[in-house]
């Protein structure tokens, strides 16, 4: 009797001996693909991973198709005269971009935005778009998971920089593709490339749809990352809030964000 009850003691100790990212940064680490997956959101774990599962195979050819047919097949594509407004609906329903020039419009611009995910395994993200011609832009993004377990804390930094093509740039929707590379650092330490594509919607003032996917390829892993949100525009100010999705090798850690994001 004894000698069960002991071993009753040590079971919560072994079930949580390893964290969520120390799991994670094990598969990125590897040179080989981890053959199962699971998931650490605070809901059923096979079942966030199978949505995420989802959303990978979704979003894949989802970029695929968009980047063909924004671009009929080309690279690059025509790229049509527009400017940037000096905020998102700075005119009445009009967006980031417009086609009526006017002295208080922008050729460039930069957005720094913040974000933090409410979930078990923590993460506070920030960001940085800079466009220096409506065209192109030059993303750069820095997320920093945290864990805190029975036995022991855990974080893992991940930096990203993606060159952004905006292909398509109407006054209420613009849709972008890019590449780039992400550094996976604390203990990965390794550089590997990644592409993403991104949609933004402007349907009526002040509120505005963002969905964004960006895969990197870390050694003969992936880290995903799913994002949709919903802002609510105050002048050059934005607040939001939305779901994000990252698939950090092995692992799957998802929920609510709450953002702010700023535009200069």
């Amino acid at each position: 009797m004894k000698r069960k009850l002991l071993l009753l003691a040590f079971i919560p100790a072994f079930l949580f001996s390893q964290s969520t990212l120390s799991s994670a940064k094990q598969s990125l680490s590897s040179s080989s693909s981890s053959s199962s997956s699971s998931s650490n959101d605070d809901s059923d774990d096979d079942d966030s991973g199978n949505d995420f599962n989802f959303f990978s195979a979704f979003f894949e050819d989802i970029f695929l198709d968009i980047m063909y047919r924004t671009t009929l097949g080309i690279a690059i594509g025509d790229a049509e005269p527009t400017e940037i407004t000096p905020y998102p609906y700075f005119y009445e329903n009009v967006g980031e971009y417009t086609r009526n020039f006017s002295p208080e419009n922008k050729r460039m611009n930069l957005k720094l935005g913040t974000n933090y995910l409410i979930n078990r395994v923590r993460s506070l993200e920030f960001n940085a778009v800079f466009k220096p011609l409506p065209i192109t832009g030059i993303e750069i993004s820095h997320i920093n998971f945290s864990e805190s377990t029975l036995q022991t804390s855990e974080a893992l930094n991940i930096t990203s920089i993606n060159f952004n093509y905006y292909r398509v740039r109407e006054q209420n929707v613009s849709i972008w593709w890019g590449v780039g590379a992400t550094y996976v650092g604390d203990g990965v330490n390794t550089w590997g490339g990644s592409y993403n594509i991104g949609v933004d919607i402007y349907p009526v003032k002040p509120i505005s749809l963002h969905l964004g996917w960006k895969q990197s390829f870390i050694n003969e892993n992936t880290v995903n990352v799913f994002k949709s949100q919903v802002k609510y525009h105050i002048k050059k100010t934005a607040l939001y809030t939305g779901y994000h999705n990252y698939k950090l090798g092995s692992e799957t850690v998802s929920g609510l964000v709450l953002g702010l994001e700023y535009t200069f």
